[in-house]
């Protein structure tokens, strides 16, 4: 037995010595046919003279090795062509050319790449210097509610603000000043048990909605909105059990299965909507099987649109059967609202847009958007006729002063015409024509917020517009094409659509700005998390 172990061992080693010589027979070097390094000298972490500058900038940068290639030399700021002024021994001047945003420089000789120093392109958008908040948020943040002291209403998936939540828990709610201190006198305790998307007022009363079962003490019973005081506490009343206990409870007694996307207040109801399919209250004075206390959940069918009174009672006057004029359906449930997704923006005279996957609508076909009368019917004036969209609409903004719509997604028709990921419509749902779209790469729109100057602030996973590169964030002018010295700001990073929502304000020295909020880890290539501050000049 020894012996036949030994030959084991020599054969197989035999065969494993054969197999490398069988294997070193066959290598190949796997850089033969490569280009050879073009000699560039440079350091990618110089400072380069000046280290800023607007577009027409000469700017000088440090290298060598660079005069023997002639007019095969490119040099590129964040992508973009730049004119070269001077090349010499010890280095290049270079113009900043007018697309050009913040990024890093290369060099460029047939295709070959030498990464140079980053350089900040300025121009009309900059971080706003008084902006307070030097942390941000720990998570995605939804929605900036304005408050009538002008203070602002953070609403999110977060669970800290500005590394304050240590000292005190801050969950999915933050209240923080104009400049964007936390405001530490807010009492939303334990903060919500899920992501806060909305919030509205109502006779001095804070409604929040999204998608959430408890609120601070309250770490149940209740279905995804809820009533709390200006100072964030929840909202309670005492309520008799079966067996005569008192117990206290949310006294807003409503709810729904799912998720609430928006929330809105109209001649003194609450309007939510979102993807839901029931409308839900509580019962506490009933006993259980056993003859104990017990909470019993009563359901309704509504879908994706409901109506509230004050109080959290349904109100089944709105979109509701029998009550819906010339519907024929089953009595006792709503209206059936769209067969997808849906997303909405409410108008200050009552009436809803509604827009998403969904290509039905209260069993009418519809091309994922349209748009309701306050009376919750489909209003006919609006795309009368027209095809809608042809897929996906993510996002869609008006503006009262333009009195425009621009919607941006995946759609790549609207009403039958070419119109790749973005369109503009006019009020009345019809194509606007003086707005002409270019082309997004490497991704798509997922956020749009149209401005009162007809300028719109676009976010989503895209790198370039118009063949210039624009990684996930891009302000287009009324026409749709890039908007002029809006464009410098360098790369946002973060999750797809990086933007929820944007915020109009003012800087502390009295510029016009914004606030951008969303999802995002990065923006103009320094580290900012979920909000930032930016003016406009």
């Amino acid at each position: 037995m020894k012996f036949k172990y030994t030959s084991l061992v020599v054969v197989f080693a035999g065969l494993l010595i054969g197999g490398c010589k069988e294997a070193g027979k066959d290598f190949k070097n796997p850089y033969d046919g490569g280009k050879e390094a073009l000699g560039i000298i440079t350091n990618s972490q110089q400072i380069p003279v000046p280290e800023s500058g607007e577009v027409g900038t000469i700017v000088t940068i440090a290298a060598t090795g660079l005069e023997r290639f002639g007019a095969d030399l490119k040099f590129k700021f964040n992508g973009e062509d730049a004119v070269i002024k001077k090349v010499t021994s010890a280095g290049i001047e270079v113009v900043v050319p007018p697309k050009a945003s913040s990024g890093v420089t290369t060099f460029v000789v047939n295709e070959q790449i030498v990464f140079g120093p980053a350089f900040t392109v300025t121009g009309r958008v900059k971080v706003d210097p008084t902006w307070k908040s030097t942390i941000g948020a720990s998570g995605t943040v939804v929605k900036g509610f304005r408050l009538p002291d002008n203070n602002i209403m953070l609403l999110g998936d977060f669970e800290n603000y500005d590394n304050k939540g240590i000292v005190k828990p801050i969950r999915r709610i933050a209240r923080i000043l104009s400049d964007g201190t936390w405001d530490r006198t807010l009492q939303s305790g334990a903060g919500a048990t899920g992501t806060i998307n909305d919030m509205t007022i109502l006779n001095g009363k804070y409604y929040i909605a999204g998608d959430f079962g408890g609120y601070a003490q309250r770490s149940g019973g209740l279905s995804k909105i809820t009533q709390i005081s200006s100072t964030g506490t929840i909202d309670t009343v005492s309520k008799e059990t079966y067996l005569k206990k008192a117990i206290f409870v949310s006294q807003f007694n409503g709810g729904v299965d799912r998720v609430i996307r928006s929330l809105y207040t109209f001649g003194g109801k609450l309007i939510a909507t979102g993807d839901f399919n029931f409308y839900l209250s509580r019962r506490y004075d009933q006993p259980s099987y056993t003859y104990k206390d017990s909470t019993v959940i009563d359901s309704v069918d509504v879908r994706q649109l409901v109506r509230f009174n004050p109080d959290g009672t349904l109100d089944k006057t709105w979109r509701f059967l029998p009550n819906a004029p010339g519907y024929k359906g089953i009595l006792g449930k709503s209206l059936p609202g769209g067969n997808g997704i849906l997303f909405s923006l409410m108008h200050t005279d009552g009436k809803i847009l509604c827009y998403g996957v969904f290509a039905k609508f209260d069993d009418a076909t519809v091309g994922r958007i349209i748009r309701l009368n306050a009376d919750g019917t489909i209003d006919p004036t609006f795309n009368a006729g027209g095809a809608g969209a042809d897929d996906f609409i993510a996002s869609i903004s008006y503006n009262a002063t333009t009195n425009k719509y621009v919607a941006v997604g995946r759609f790549k028709s609207f009403n039958g015409k070419a119109s790749r990921n973005m369109v503009q419509l006019n009020y009345d749902g019809s194509i606007d024509a003086s707005f002409a779209p270019k082309a997004f790469e490497g991704g798509e729109p997922y956020y749009v917020k149209q401005l009162s100057d007809g300028l719109s602030v676009i976010g989503g996973d895209f790198k370039i517009y118009d063949g210039v590169s624009r990684n996930g964030f891009l302000i287009v002018d009324k026409t749709g094409a890039l908007a002029a010295g809006y464009n410098t700001i360098g790369n946002v990073l973060g999750s797809t659509q990086k933007l929820n929502d944007v915020l109009e304000s003012t800087s502390v020295d009295g510029k016009r700005a914004l606030i951008l909020m969303g999802s995002f880890s990065i923006f103009d290539n320094k580290p900012y998390n979920n909000i930032i501050r930016v003016t406009i000049e």
